[in-house]
């Protein structure tokens, strides 16, 4: 269909029923389904990002090395303006990861992890979610994963790395073994993973 900027790391792609998203780790691509039609998103707004996800008619990526995420026009990824952004606050940390998990975004930073929902407010519609953060992030952006009603991830924070993570509720619980974590820890190309 296309090509991309980069030929290198890992890509995160979500779709809104309309527009297949795909987000390289610096650029952003969207592919229309009426038209078949796959381009680069035209909008000089959009962030160097990270990775993508959506949630409620909103596409959302991370500014590369800030704790920013950015949201699109809604409906429409190829549509981005400069000031729908915000900034995950709960540590000054950077961003690595936004995925939408159990009905909200989960922001996921190096050292830590904010839970925000969508408020429906005509200015900036995501909020953070009151006591929604975790003093625990995420090793490697792309293990982030929703199943079974719950959040999955490698974490990292500031007593270590390497561990597999479960959310019960708003909280981390460990659920890899030592030797997993052993094994993790050896990877030589832990972001990604």
């Amino acid at each position: 269909m296309g090509t991309l900027n980069t030929s290198v790391g890992n890509v995160s792609m979500d779709e809104n029923g309309v527009q297949l998203f795909i987000c390289d780790g610096n650029d952003g691509y969207t592919l229309t389904y009426s038209g078949n039609t796959f381009a680069v998103v035209p909008d000089g707004d959009f962030p160097s990002a990270g990775s993508v996800t959506y949630i409620d008619g909103y596409f959302v990526v991370n500014q590369n090395s800030t704790g920013k995420f950015f949201i699109s026009s809604i409906n429409d990824g190829t549509a981005w303006n400069a000031l729908d952004f915000a900034t995950a606050e709960s540590a000054p940390d950077v961003l690595r990861r936004p995925i939408r998990a159990v009905g909200q975004l989960w922001l996921f930073g190096s050292k830590s992890t904010e839970i925000w929902t969508n408020t429906g407010d005509s200015d900036f519609p995501f909020q953070k979610i009151s006591g929604a953060e975790m003093a625990y992030g995420i090793m490697a952006p792309h293990t982030a994963v929703e199943h079974g009603g719950t959040v999955y991830w490698v974490g990292e924070n500031d007593d270590g790395s390497g561990i597999v993570y479960r959310a019960k509720g708003f909280s981390p619980e460990r659920v890899s073994t030592e030797a997993i974590e052993i094994r993790i820890r050896e990877a030589t190309e832990k972001e990604n993973m």
